[in-house]
């Protein structure tokens, strides 16, 4: 045994990556709302599946996006006719492209009409 291989190797440093200063959230602020206010920032959180304090920074930064009940109502439309699309798009490969045109046509047309009053 050689003396070299008794010293232990120097143990690598684990955890985390420390972060720059720039990115450290070092100062706090403390708001009121009015009860409206807190419900919606806590309604946003709810929906985000996050904290409140998160939300906040989102608002801070522009980077949260309100959808109304409207607009999520007209996003599941949308879905369910691009399924119905996509199904149709399907059968026209299995059984030929004129058995489906008719109906791939009018759900094109209806999709359009959607795209139309959300883009509003």
């Amino acid at each position: 045994m050689t003396p070299d291989s008794r010293v232990p190797a120097a143990k690598a440093k684990g955890g985390r990556p420390k972060k720059k200063d720039e990115d450290k959230r070092s100062k706090a602020i403390q708001v009121r709302l009015e009860p409206a206010s807190y419900a919606y920032v806590q309604e946003l959180a709810q929906q985000r599946n996050t904290s409140m304090a998160d939300v906040i920074r989102e608002l801070c930064v522009g980077d949260v996006t309100v959808i109304t009940a409207e607009q999520e109502a007209l996003l599941r439309q949308i879905a369910t006719m691009s399924n119905n699309l996509n199904q149709l798009a399907r059968k026209a490969n299995t059984d030929g492209i004129r058995s489906v045109a008719i109906l791939v046509d009018r759900r094109v047309r209806e999709l359009g009409e959607l795209l139309d009053r959300y883009a509003k």
